[in-house]
């Protein structure tokens, strides 16, 4: 079994990380500051930044320098190992999203050298619980005035005056340079969006994370779609999760060339997980209207008709979660079904062990969203668990029909139920196409593939900044 990949160090999402290396390479950063970084050119862009076939793009790019080397190379070219001449890399996020948190937050965890993290929306960015505006204020002057009242009473009497762009990016400016920050990691197109006046003024090169609804709800496209196209402009990289991602991400303006595919990677304990493949279908989700868990629920309903011992377990909650218990029990299938509602990630592996096979009927809703690479269905094919979903967006690069799992087209639950049933009536199959899909993550879709590329697009973004 391949070697668990560990963080330097546990860390949260707001909190400065440093890597624990030698003594000899924990020298202090250096700072270069706004007036020694330049933009990358676009030839060196065109160049570094091609796009390419699916789990090719970290191989590709790293004979032209873009990425580290492999992580099986020489210690002397390890991936891994801190660069003493770099500084900080401030991560930027929303804390919205329980699953995706967890993959941002191995970000902070695995990537090389200093992180420094900042959360909520602009203009309110935290960093450890306070306000940066509080903490960094556009007036000096006013500064240890300010820092002298309770927040609460900032809040109050002064947040709402304070939130100018000018005083943003004085704020940002002060906060960068006292984190030695060199490079901006953005999570969520959104936030990029909202950064990347600063990082432009500032002039910090800007990596920008989609992960699903930032690039394909309509409504949400169509509030940022200016702001998209100057930062696509100013972007030094665009990482995309998936292949329908990347389409769409070109016809919203991106440069092809800019545009790095680097899907999702499970955590490594999943791989290790032994399926005792009962008569028992997961779902693992929120209860969205992208998720669509009453089609799941319709297609099991068909699939008690001709196997009634088969039962479904539903985890994941919003607002959805009350329309599906009530046509549960319309249905008279309530016994069958198990509603665990939300819970954690970290206690979705035990589910996983008592099951045959991971169900998920993602769908396009009227307004336009769509799934980036779903990290439950990676956990589940990590797992060993065969997958049944459909024919969208980023699960097209995930299951391979007829190998790992069944696809079927959004909406056609009948076909769904046919899948599911062929697999409750076969257990060899299950386990044949459970340990195909234990195979096929890991060897395309790992964690340290995932951090490997992203590293890569944020030190090439870091070295043309040099002087």
């Amino acid at each position: 079994m391949a070697t668990p990949f560990r963080p330097a160090q546990d860390s949260g999402l707001n909190c400065c990380t440093r890597c624990m290396t030698t003594a000899a390479s924990s020298a202090p950063s250096t700072f270069r500051g706004a007036s020694s970084c330049r933009r990358p050119t676009r030839a060196f862009a065109a160049k570094t930044h091609a796009l390419v076939p699916p789990h090719s793009q970290c191989a590709s790019t790293a004979a032209a320098g873009f990425l580290p080397a492999a992580s099986g190379a020489s210690s002397s070219a390890n991936p891994f190992r801190r660069n003493t001449t770099m500084g900080a890399t401030c991560i930027i996020s929303v804390n919205d999203h329980q699953v995706l948190m967890d993959f941002i937050r191995a970000h902070v965890e695995y990537l090389r050298g200093d992180k420094v993290c900042l959360g909520h929306w602009y203009p309110d960015y935290t960093h450890k619980g306070r306000m940066i505006l509080y903490s960094y204020p556009h007036r000096p002057v006013r500064r240890r005035l300010l820092q002298l009242l309770p927040m609460f009473l900032y809040h109050r009497w002064v947040a709402k005056r304070e939130r100018s762009d000018a005083a943003v990016h004085a704020a940002l400016n002060a906060f960068f340079r006292e984190h030695q920050v060199d490079v901006i990691l953005a999570e969520f197109g959104t936030t990029g969006a909202q950064i990347y006046r600063c990082a432009r003024a500032l002039d910090i090169p800007l990596v920008v994370h989609f992960h699903g609804h930032d690039a394909h709800r309509e409504s949400l496209v169509a509030q940022h779609r200016e702001r998209y196209k100057e930062m696509f402009d100013y972007a030094f990289g665009i990482v995309s999760v998936s292949h329908f991602m990347t389409e769409a991400l070109i016809r919203l303006g991106a440069n092809p060339s800019k545009i790095v595919y680097n899907p999702y990677g499970p955590r490594e304990y999943f791989f290790e997980n032994k399926p005792d493949y009962r008569s028992t279908l997961l779902a693992v989700g929120r209860f969205t209207d992208i998720k669509a868990p009453y089609l799941t629920l319709m297609a099991f309903k068909l699939l008690l008709e001709e196997c009634p011992g088969a039962k479904l377990v539903m985890a994941g909650d919003e607002e959805l979660t009350e329309c599906c218990k009530t046509l549960a029990k319309v249905w008279g299938i309530a016994g069958q079904v198990s509603f665990l509602g939300a819970v954690k990630h970290t206690e979705v592996l035990p589910l996983f062990t008592q099951a045959c096979c991971f169900v998920q009927h993602s769908v396009t809703p009227s307004y336009g969203d769509a799934e980036g690479t779903p990290v439950a269905i990676l956990e589940a094919g990590a797992a060993g668990l065969p997958v049944v979903a459909t024919r969208h967006a980023g699960i097209n690069d995930t299951v391979v029909h007829g190998r790992t799992g069944f696809l079927v087209e959004e909406r056609d639950v009948i076909g769904m139920k046919n899948y599911l049933r062929k697999l409750i009536e076969d257990k060899a199959l299950c386990r044949t196409m459970g340990e195909n899909a234990r195979q096929h993550i890991r060897e395309n879709f790992n964690m340290e593939r995932h951090i490997a590329c992203l590293q890569g697009v944020i030190d090439s973004a870091r070295n043309q900044c040099q002087p």
